[in-house]
């Protein structure tokens, strides 16, 4: 019943391509001795508009999906880059392949990897290539940290500068964070639907956290993280759910909405009033943005240095954004011949 796609798409970003493949398919671009093919470049696509419908929607989603889908080719290219790298470091990331395999088991609430392995199979994906997906995706990691940015830093001062300069740029609409448990009226007769809901309610009201709750009870594929549903301006919510959290303080928790997926129990995570927050409220953020402008030009430049050095081609009709131009040839100046008399 509770959906496990979720935990797919939140931790798998781009899938690496192969080098070797079962399937013979369309090779959209070569680095060294991988492939892109067809399906990596469509695959990346599902899972950006997955990722851009949790926070867009409409003509604001289709925007932002062109845009972004402008550097997807890119992308899977500075990954393989980036795992290449690393493999000819050394560096190994199998223990903690190992490690986040049994945090996913744990967060799904399943017993045994065994278990974990066959939900992993219900989505179409071979362990195997899930676990490699991981390893691409930990090694990237792993050489941003150790490569591009042990010289990154940002100290107090500098969060407090910039928290001046930006003041303006910084006031937001009002917010209101939420956390939903969905218990799901699918095979469960209406009587079954009550007393699990009047489960989860008692629990609430015995002071067990509202988001291992959501981990243990709820329906909804945000079950992994505890019921996050992300920050909302009040208007843009629906009216039901509007009239469910008014008047709630922070941590409240409203009566359940009877919807036609089943109950639906909201918790007001926080509510943050329209104007500029305290520097205490969003320091953590402001250094997280100053940290990303000093790191993406580092990092665009460490990935420019890889492709010089490494052989990409791509198809003809794609574009790789972030190519950079070949180094020069060396120009052989050899002796000029001496012009012998009586040569011809």
């Amino acid at each position: 019943m509770k959906s496990h796609i979720s935990f797919l798409v939140l931790l798998l970003a781009l899938p690496l391509a192969a080098s070797d493949r079962q399937v013979v398919e369309e090779v959209i671009a070569r680095v060294n001795n991988q492939i892109i093919t067809l399906s990596d470049v469509e695959q990346g696509r599902r899972l950006l508009r997955q990722e851009l419908t949790q926070q867009f929607s409409g003509a604001e989603l289709e925007q932002e999906f062109q845009e972004r889908e402008k550097e997807l080719l890119r992308d899977l290219i500075d990954q393989a880059l980036l795992v290449q790298r690393g493999t000819d470091a050394g560096y190994s990331v199998e223990a903690d392949v190992i490690k986040q395999m049994d945090r996913i088991r744990q967060d799904m609430k399943l017993a045994t990897m065994e278990e974990l392995e066959r939900a992993i199979a219900t989505q179409g994906t071979s362990v195997e290539d899930f676990k490699q997906q991981l390893r691409d995706q930990m090694m990237t990691n792993m050489v941003i940290q150790r490569m591009v940015t042990p010289d990154v830093f940002v100290n107090e001062e500098e969060i407090s500068e910039y928290y001046q300069e930006h003041k303006e740029d910084l006031a937001q609409p009002e917010r209101i964070g939420l956390r939903e448990i969905l218990i799901a009226s699918e095979e469960r007769t209406e009587e079954e639907l009550e007393a699990r809901t009047r489960e989860v309610l008692e629990k609430i009201r015995h002071g067990e956290a509202f988001e291992d709750l959501a981990r243990e009870y709820s329906d909804a594929p945000t079950a992994e993280d505890g019921g996050e549903l992300g920050y909302f301006e009040p208007n843009k919510l629906a009216a039901q759910v509007r009239e469910a959290i008014d008047g709630l303080l922070d941590s409240g928790v409203a009566d359940p909405l009877h919807t036609s997926d089943g109950y639906l129990i909201l918790q007001v995570v926080e509510h943050i009033p329209a104007g500029i927050p305290s520097l205490e409220k969003i320091e953590g953020r402001l250094s997280q943005r100053i940290f990303m402008e000093r790191m993406r030009p580092k990092l665009r430049e460490f990935l420019s240095q890889l492709r010089r050095e490494a052989f990409v081609k791509v198809k003809r009709g794609y574009v790789d954004s972030g190519a950079v131009e070949p180094p020069p040839k060396p120009i052989l100046r050899g002796k000029r011949r001496r012009r012998i008399r009586g040569e011809n």
